[in-house]
């Protein structure tokens, strides 16, 4: 029986096991500042896996104040530790750079060197399959230009019915929570020289609201009027933008234990359910999707309707002047003129509010 399948003149695994690996492996890059206390369960879960990374290469973030340095130091001798089974390579900022930079700044270094990489937060446990999985899969899928990225974390909604018997899907969607990419991706959507609320579309209400991107939608609406910055979630969108999408398991082999941690940069309270539902240390995906090609489920923008009445139920969400009329323009349907007409009166006085008090609106 073949092993591969035909699929816009290239041939694709069935299986990942299928997928030799090469002798030249990515490394596994991993970013840390002042969390050693959660750097050291992540360290062990390296040290486990099924296949050793052929290069750690650890980027600390510079210190903002005196108390940071400690920590800091702290994180380094963890990375120091890992010499006994891993070459480490430890890259100190002299000065902060602040969470997103870090990152931005850490890819672009080392994708000047190497073809792809694999990425790890230092809050994120890997199970012992992860960096094997993700070097094949960055191997098989390196022939398929529209697929930017691949994800070892299961980020499907409860609601998520499979489409097939496959271990991972093609999404509109990815997390930062075990990542991998590749050079010619990267430089592509050219990160570096971007602002750090930079959004392709424009306008968060611009952005096609799918099942999946609708959620990026409330994201960047959300960085925008707190004028905060997250690189996953303008790397998402210029991956939407420019139509390539993510791999992505349909089980986690990564586990975020940074919940409630008061060094979290985004999530400061206790871990929400969402989170580790999909986690399994033991998962070891093998099955591939059919086509590195998105379903038509997942990349149909939603009905009028729909899309309105989801806006209806982010209760915290307003809409400024600019967007409410711009979303009545190409508004078809009178009745759904009408729900965002009551959307936008509804909201009004929280709009004002922040306006008054010179707060984006």
């Amino acid at each position: 029986m073949g092993t591969s399948r035909h699929n816009s003149s290239t041939a694709l695994p069935l299986r990942l096991d299928d997928v030799p690996l090469t002798g030249d492996r990515p490394p596994l890059v991993l970013t840390a500042f002042t969390r050693p206390d959660l750097l050291k369960f992540v360290i062990p879960a390296i040290q486990k896996q099924s296949l050793l990374p052929s290069k750690l290469i650890a980027y600390i973030d510079g210190a903002r104040r005196e108390a940071d340095v400690s920590l800091i130091e702290k994180c380094i001798a963890l990375f120091e530790s890992c010499t006994s089974f891993v070459s480490v390579e430890i890259i100190r900022r002299n000065h902060n750079l602040g969470c997103d930079q870090n990152v931005i700044q850490a890819f672009t270094e080392v994708l000047e060197t190497y073809d792809s990489l694999v990425y790890l937060e230092d809050d994120t446990v890997p199970n012992p399959f992860f960096y094997d999985r993700m070097c094949r899969l960055l191997q098989a899928y390196r022939i398929s230009p529209q697929i930017c990225s691949i994800s070892g974390y299961a980020n499907l909604s409860n609601e998520y019915n499979p489409e097939s018997d496959a271990d991972f899907i093609v999404s509109n969607r990815v997390f930062s929570w075990g990542f991998a990419t590749w050079r010619d991706r990267w430089k592509k959507f050219d990160l570096i020289h971007q602002s750090g609320q930079y959004n392709p579309f424009g306008e968060y209400y611009r952005i096609p609201a799918t099942a999946q991107t609708k959620l990026t939608l409330i994201n960047q609406f959300w960085i925008e009027k707190n004028h905060n910055t997250d690189w996953m979630i303008t790397f998402t969108l210029t991956a939407l933008f420019h139509q390539q999408y993510h791999l992505v398991p349909t089980q986690s082999l990564v586990c975020n234990i940074g919940f409630g941690h008061p060094e979290s940069k985004t999530y400061r309270g206790e871990e929400p359910t969402w989170v580790n539902p999909r986690y399994d240390s033991g998962f070891c995906p093998n099955r591939l999707p059919s086509t590195p090609n998105i379903s038509p489920t997942l990349n149909s923008v939603l009905k009028e309707t729909e899309w309105i009445h989801y806006l209806k139920a982010q209760s915290s969400l307003w809409l400024g002047p600019k967007a409410f009329l711009e979303l009545l323009k190409t508004t078809q349907e009178n009745r759904n003129k009408l729900l965002l007409f009551q959307l936008f009166l509804a909201r009004l006085p929280f709009v004002l509010k922040r306006w008054r008090g010179g707060l984006p609106t």
